[in-house]
């Protein structure tokens, strides 16, 4: 969707001047261009949460990156109607450990809220409460002052003014728990896929329930 991609741009700049970069990207729409470019890296992490199947059609669990790079790419796709409780497990499960193993100094997140379930155009069912979380534990993982958060897609002006007031809330420290709806059973055996392909390549990741 984007003429320059901000997120790449950065990435790039900090991957050049001998940087270990890792990008979490929690857009409802998988990040293509992003993946694209990095995809034969290894010094850069791409990490992405998307509703699957949905535009642009890619972002499946065997895109794992090429040549020295495969497990660099890890995308855990997600089924309409998925709510917090499988984000919250995909957090602490997948992508905390993932990242974490990663061993990153500079950590990017392409925050997309058009997951929020207010948004009129998708069909997942985050909260704001999710986006806190979610930036909360990945406040963890790299040195103060080392996380970069990119507002992306969101087409609901209220969702997008109480999670990007979430998003600075979890980014400091402060915690939240996940909305009490609960995803369908195809959300976690997706989650459990996902989770299965990352630990082909990344130590410490776990099973959805």
């Amino acid at each position: 969707f984007c003429v320059f991609n901000n997120v790449a741009v950065v990435a790039e700049a900090l991957a050049s001047s001998g940087e270990r970069v890792a990008i979490v990207d929690w857009d409802v729409h998988h990040g293509n261009g992003t993946q694209d470019t990095f995809y034969g890296r290894d010094d850069v992490l791409y990490v992405s949460t998307h509703e699957y199947p949905f535009y642009p059609g890619t972002g499946w669990l065997d895109e794992e990156g090429k040549g020295g790079a495969i497990g660099s790419n890890v995308n855990i796709p997600l089924p309409a109607g998925t709510a917090g409780d499988v984000v919250a497990a995909a957090v602490d499960g997948i992508v905390v450990p993932v990242v974490r193993a990663f061993e990153p100094t500079w950590l990017l997140v392409s925050a997309g809220y058009d997951a929020h379930r207010a948004d009129p155009l998708a069909d997942l069912r985050w909260g704001a409460a999710d986006y806190q979380r979610f930036a909360e534990r990945l406040g963890e993982l790299v040195p103060t002052g080392r996380t970069i958060f990119f507002i992306e897609g969101g087409y609901d002006l209220d969702a997008i003014e109480e999670s990007v007031a979430a998003t600075i809330a979890g980014a400091h420290g402060h915690t939240a728990d996940p909305a009490a709806d609960g995803s369908p059973d195809q959300a976690w055996e997706l989650l459990d896929m996902a989770a299965a392909a990352a630990r082909r390549h990344w130590s410490g990741v776990t099973l959805g329930r």
